[in-house]
């Protein structure tokens, strides 16, 4: 290879490692996108489950109590 080949392939080498490093850090900021995103849905069923917990403690608590008041009556005869 001459001169002008060798000058040719370098500039060559640079443009596709310059393609390369900013698809790079194109990918790097969807990733970050992502992983802050999936924080936030993370969140919202966290605190969604905390609710359904609550409710499910207050239906059995009254589930209890309603069962011992039909028991209560049906004891009484």
């Amino acid at each position: 290879m001459n001169k002008p080949q060798i000058d040719e392939y370098r500039v060559e080498v640079v443009d596709r490692l310059a393609r390369i490093e900013s698809k790079i850090e194109s990918i790097f900021q969807e990733s970050r996108d992502t992983k802050l995103q999936l924080q936030m849905q993370n969140g919202r069923v966290r605190k969604l489950e905390g609710g359904m917990s609550a409710i499910q403690a207050i239906g059995s608590v009254v589930s209890i109590v309603f069962g011992g008041f039909i028991a209560y009556l049906f004891k009484g005869r």
